[in-house]
């Protein structure tokens, strides 16, 4: 645990939920008892609040443009880590493991959260939803998250728990980062993203490992163990036209992952074991707030 909190990357994430009112505590934002701030000015659409119209900024574009005020309120948001505990998550062949990884990431955004004055939630899955922990101050989980996410180990069923963990995330909008290798079906994905990522802020983390991309150019027989199933398979690693191929399967994969991630308006953030926390977390939101 002493390593993990020693990884922990200072980045700060970023909502992009606006406000058209200027009463307290309605709309999420980062600290409670703040006043609705200027954020910034942008074109007026039918149906926004007439009073939010700038009318000095309207009237120097001569009336072609109407431009509005918009703001952002100071208020606590209610921040979810919803982590993938599948058996596939134990894989690991560079510094660690994709669950040690899962749960360094955990660890940065649960002190990025404490500094902020945000509530945490915790759910964890494999096949099925083996954890959920309510809303708490980040510091009582600074320590219990990580632990349980590399102590825990799904019952390794077939199937995912994924939409099962989406449907206990509470009615209001809440901030969750989906912690996952996204092993699953892409269509099973599909369906589960499908009622809830326009009900929240949903950012998913997708962590990788170069031996799911490439295979090693060393011609051998070696023994291959699916961690999901436990089925084990002797196989021919060798020859360019195999290491192509499977190199083809992986890249068409993540193209499908990415696109779908496109069409339901989520931007993701992918990371392997030798990727930079705190360089990549940071470079991912400030992107984030510059494409709002």
């Amino acid at each position: 645990m002493r390593e993990i909190i020693s990884r922990i990357a200072e980045a700060d994430y970023y909502v992009r939920w606006y406000s058209s009112h200027h009463d307290l505590g309605m709309w999420p934002g980062k600290q409670a008892g703040g006043v609705a701030e200027f954020e910034s000015i942008s074109e007026y659409e039918l149906g926004d609040n007439p009073r939010n119209i700038n009318w000095p900024a309207t009237a120097r574009t001569g009336g072609h443009t109407i431009l509005k005020n918009t703001r952002m309120t100071e208020a606590k948001i209610s921040l979810f880590l919803l982590v993938d505990l599948s058996r596939s998550m134990d894989f690991g062949t560079v510094r660690v493991t994709k669950r040690r990884l899962a749960a360094e990431i955990s660890a940065s955004l649960i002190h990025t959260a404490w500094r902020c004055r945000d509530q945490v939630g915790f759910i964890a899955y494999g096949s099925e939803v083996d954890v959920m922990w309510p809303l708490r101050n980040p510091k009582d989980y600074r320590l219990l998250i990580p632990k349980k996410i590399l102590e825990t180990r799904s019952s390794g069923k077939t199937g995912t728990g994924l939409a099962e963990a989406l449907s206990k995330l509470p009615p209001k909008r809440s901030l969750v980062f989906l912690i996952s290798d996204f092993q699953e079906p892409i269509r099973d994905i599909k369906n589960a993203f499908k009622s809830f990522v326009f009900r929240h802020d949903l950012v998913p983390i997708i962590l990788s490992d170069p031996r799911e991309k490439v295979l090693p150019k060393r011609r051998c027989l070696t023994v291959l163990k699916d961690l999901e199933t436990g089925c084990r398979k002797t196989i021919w690693l060798g020859g360019s036209r195999k290491r192509s191929a499977f190199k083809k399967q992986s890249e068409e994969r993540e193209g499908q992952l990415r696109a779908l991630f496109k069409r339901l308006g989520m931007e993701a953030l992918w990371i392997h074991q030798e990727t930079d926390l705190a360089q990549e977390m940071s470079r991912f939101f400030m992107i984030r707030r510059r494409a709002s």
